[in-house]
């Protein structure tokens, strides 16, 4: 292998190893959203049981006030029965202590269905509020894994990018310049190993003759299929 192609191989290595590197930075987004959405549920489902028990709480307050009134009313009413002076007064008065009790009797039954709501809300919030601290630890510990996991290929990324740099200026200017157009225009791969007779980035099959000048490695061949430059691992390192 010449000293081009073994520059140019290098220069793979780094590039592959680097694009592994951004592809598991780029999933860290998806694994934080997947997580985050968890733990807003969890808070979702509890303030959810807080804001009705809190609702029907000051529901009450508001009915227990009301109930309060028609009780005033009705004792007011009878107190009227006792100088009431005929028959037609006394149904009268009668009538009215009925409608208000009816009336009561509506509140007082809405109370006691908010307080069987509110029991049940309560006996399942230890529940919910168990499930958020399950979902806040759950993301805490995964954002603190890619946190260390973010930093170590950013630093892996700075390690190889000082590397390729490096290595990259070994080439001649114009082999050099031609490995830096097709990277930035290739997602950072400008170079493919050649696996089993076809590109290993696009997989499309060399020509014949293609293969046989990749197997005599005294220069790149270029990938009909996507443009990149081609090449057989050094010998030894396994099968075309």
């Amino acid at each position: 292998m010449t000293e081009d192609l073994r520059l140019h191989w290098a220069l793979h290595v780094l590039d592959e190893q680097a694009v592994a590197c951004e592809a598991a930075l780029a999933k860290h987004p998806e694994q934080r959203k997947l997580v985050d959405s968890k733990l807003a549920a969890a808070k979702s489902a509890l303030a959810a049981i807080d804001k009705r028990l809190a609702d029907s709480a000051a529901r009450r307050r508001t009915l227990d006030g009301d109930i309060a009134a028609f009780d005033v009313q009705v004792k007011r009413f009878e107190k009227q029965l006792e100088s009431v002076t005929d028959q037609k007064q006394f149904e009268a008065v009668n009538h009215e202590i009925s409608a208000v009790r009816a009336k009561r009797d509506v509140l007082e039954t809405e109370v006691l269905e908010r307080l069987e709501a509110e029991e049940k809300d309560t006996a399942a919030r230890p529940e919910k509020a168990t499930a958020l601290e399950r979902a806040a630890a759950d993301a805490q510990a995964l954002n603190s894994k890619l946190d260390g996991e973010a930093a170590a290929l950013k630093a892996e990324l700075a390690t190889l990018e000082a590397q390729r740099t490096a290595t990259a200026a070994q080439l001649d200017p114009p082999s050099r310049s031609r490995y830096e157009r097709l990277r930035t225009g290739r997602a950072g791969r400008a170079i493919a190993a050649v696996e089993q007779g076809a590109c290993g980035a696009c997989h499309s099959s060399l020509s014949p003759a293609g293969l046989q000048a990749a197997r005599r490695r005294e220069g790149l061949v270029t990938c009909d299929g996507c443009g990149r430059f081609m090449m057989l691992p050094p010998e030894g390192s396994g099968p075309a």
